[in-house]
């Protein structure tokens, strides 16, 4: 293996189904990548919940190994050399006693149990989403609380920290309590024009600010690693001994910085389990978080089951995901699906998740193309909301988008050139990581190993027709169960 021994940069992401490591040296190379997965847990309908020990096993288990990848490389990763950046889920809630215990499983952003107390927020603060950004939503960490403290009070009383993943895995790290703004933005606790927290959101609902942790920039140092001093001498994890950690941001955040989306007039799209559009703005707006640079704001919408759709399809047709390449230009006359597989982002009444127009001479690649097609229609609409300027190119990337077959059906239906980047936001995390350090210019140059996808002229006027009969769809069967 070459060796590429200088400084490094080490991003780490909480995500909803692994926690995913990743190194990068100051070519920008990838020096090595690691992933180690957890389960969601759904005690009742509408629940997703998920255990904070278990990502704590997943991170040491994918950061050790990534050292390990690193030492092999002829690398010495270590205080001297190496910067760790933190991102992950936004939105989902971890709530910690007086001795860092959760009080209760992780609330994750796809959780519903909270539509009432959205309701209960807008009530009593009329101006959340001018305050916040954002409309009251199920997915937020202000409605989460609520609920607990509504619902479960005796759990509620103890509580006294309340963080996103990343920030429960900076603590356990050793490496400080204390968010950046970001995933602070997207608790509904954060006044995004001033970077903090909302005090009249939280005297209005009665909250106290002391249950919140501090607010730094991405690129600032919250603390070092200290929690490996503790582990056997020929543990890897010990050579990350007082390496220093920064701020990081919301996987959302970190993944626009791994696809160049951090200035206005850029559009990205993120394919992993959920669905995510967005696009960069030097100013804020509704639908709008702090981006992981100062002067910016992300503009977003999301589905809750993109690279999920295709999933629970590769499961209940038991085909392997590699097999499920449909030809993007050997089918019409299909059905239409609607890919809400786990409702909506608002948690309100939108259509149910459907195949119209099922018959039974489709076949499995039949369907398969239809659920692709459908998440790339929701997608569009998604970006319709938030591309503010019209960009002429789409940035995509996450694990779904690996599909060549999938990026061609999107460039069909958004009639625009697709820029694919093999970049996750444990990517775009090590990108801060190594800013921070001094060592990296910007983030704006990172096209070199992009692949492209043109739409095809004669796949365009079919996918919107089809994307027409997707929008009338969703809209008549709205409220449907």
């Amino acid at each position: 293996m070459v060796s590429h021994a200088g400084r490094i940069a080490i991003g780490i992401d909480v995500g909803t189904s692994a926690v995913k490591a990743v190194a990068i040296t100051e070519s920008g190379s990838t020096v090595s990548r690691t992933s180690a997965p957890y389960a969601t847990a759904t005690p009742f309908e509408g629940a997703a919940v998920q255990d904070p020990d278990a990502w704590w096993e997943a991170a040491l288990a994918s950061t050790r190994e990534l050292v390990e990848a690193l030492v092999a490389a002829g690398e010495s990763p270590g205080p001297e050399t190496t910067t760790i950046s933190l991102t992950g889920q936004m939105h989902t809630s971890v709530f910690l006693d007086e001795s860092g215990e959760p009080v209760h499983p992780a609330v994750l952003w796809s959780d519903k149990r909270s539509t009432l107390e959205c309701r209960t927020i807008e009530e009593r603060e009329p101006a959340f989403a001018e305050i916040t950004g954002n409309p009251a939503m199920p997915a937020f960490t202000v409605a989460h609380t609520l609920w607990l403290r509504d619902n479960r009070r005796h759990l509620f009383d103890r509580v006294r920290v309340i963080l996103n993943p990343k920030d429960e895995i900076r603590r356990r790290l050793g490496a400080g309590v204390a968010t950046e703004y970001s995933d602070a933005s997207g608790t509904g606790f954060m006044d995004t024009r001033s970077g903090h927290w909302a005090d009249a959101v939280l005297e209005r609902l009665t909250l106290s600010h002391d249950l919140l942790p501090r607010i730094v920039s991405s690129h600032a140092v919250t603390g070092q690693v200290g929690a490996f001093d503790r582990f056997p001498d020929d543990d890897p994890l010990r050579r990350l001994t007082g390496t220093p950690v920064i701020g990081g941001g919301g996987d959302q955040a970190t993944q626009a910085v791994a696809l160049g989306v951090t200035e206005p007039g850029r559009l990205g799209l993120s394919l992993g389990t959920s669905g995510v559009a967005f696009s960069a703005s030097a100013e804020p707006r509704l639908g709008a978080f702090r981006h992981s640079y100062d002067d910016l704001w992300l503009t977003l919408d999301s589905t809750h089951a993109a690279g999920l759709a295709l999933q629970w399809f590769s499961e209940v047709t038991r085909t392997s995901l590699p097999d499920l390449a449909p030809d993007p230009a050997a089918f019409d006359d299909l059905p239409i699906f609607l890919p809400y597989l786990q409702g909506h982002r608002d948690g309100g009444g939108g259509a149910p998740g459907s195949f119209i127009g099922l018959d039974a001479r489709h076949s499995r690649d039949d369907l398969a193309y239809s659920v692709m097609e459908g998440v790339a229609f929701e997608l569009r609409r998604l970006a319709d909301g938030v591309d503010g300027t019209g960009a002429s190119t789409v940035h995509i990337g996450g694990g779904g988008a690996r599909s060549q077959s999938w990026r061609q059906i999107i460039a069909n239906t958004f009639g625009r050139e697709v820029r694919y980047a093999d970049r996750g936001s444990a990517y775009g995390a090590a990108v801060l990581a190594a800013e921070a350090a001094g060592w990296w210019p910007d983030a704006a140059g990172l096209e070199h190993d992009e692949e492209l996808t043109a739409p095809d002229p004669a796949a365009m006027h079919a996918a919107s027709e089809r994307n027409r009969a997707f929008t009338t769809y969703s809209r008549l069967l709205a409220g449907v169960s």
